[in-house]
């Protein structure tokens, strides 16, 4: 199988999570002896080796057709699963002490989060990438776009007409969404004015 590129795993196992935390600035980390699941629907692969070198895979085979580096940690995966990374599409990030640990114990590698306030989360992707926080990556709405007495005011932006939905766009884009989210309150010439406007600034609506 050729070099997988981008691709974030997880074994669903707590020994290799915190063999992963202890090699968090280690530049090769190779499990063993573990079954792979590539979800293209291939079978299971048993008794595979893989290798990843900053934080990509760069080779996997059979025992012996891989030459281990003598740096780096090994890790023996024998009788446990490697998948591709999971994501959960649908998710309100209010603790990541509390939701970080759960997400990555259970495979969830990549996460968007329909409302949150953008400034934690924002602080949380830069750990993630600095490698300080074990986390998902994390696409994020920030603020809800929504009518007139909107179900819930702290979490959205009230738009009454047209005019106040395209400023709206571009007062989430600006809060440094990655897409607009819209709710069920808003006027029809608000919400096709939110929709042109998001196509407008290159915003996913």
């Amino acid at each position: 199988m050729k070099t997988i590129a981008r691709l974030s795993l997880i074994l669903f196992c707590s020994s290799l999570l915190l063999a992963q935390q202890r090699t968090t600035n280690r530049q090769i980390l190779v499990f063993t002896h573990v079954t792979l699941i590539d979800a293209t629907g291939a079978e299971a692969k048993p008794d595979m080796t893989v290798v990843i070198r900053d934080g990509r895979i760069t080779a996997l085979g059979r025992p012996g057709e891989i030459r281990l580096a003598e740096s780096g940690q090994v890790v023996d995966a024998s009788g446990k699963f490697l998948i591709p990374g999971l994501w959960d599409m649908h998710v309100h990030e209010w603790n990541k002490e509390a939701f970080f640990p759960l997400f990555i114990a259970n495979g969830v590698t990549g996460v968007r989060d329909m409302f949150a306030p953008l400034p934690p989360i924002k602080q949380w992707r830069a750990e993630v990438a600095a490698r300080t926080t074990i986390g998902p990556q994390i696409v994020a709405a920030g603020i809800i776009l929504d009518g007139p007495n909107p179900p819930c005011a702290p979490c959205s932006i009230t738009v009454g007409n047209a005019a106040e939905g395209r400023k709206a766009v571009l007062t989430v884009k600006e809060m440094g969404s990655d897409f607009i989210k819209v709710y069920s309150l808003l006027p029809r010439d608000a919400y096709f004015a939110i929709a042109d406007e998001s196509k407008r600034q290159n915003m996913v609506f």
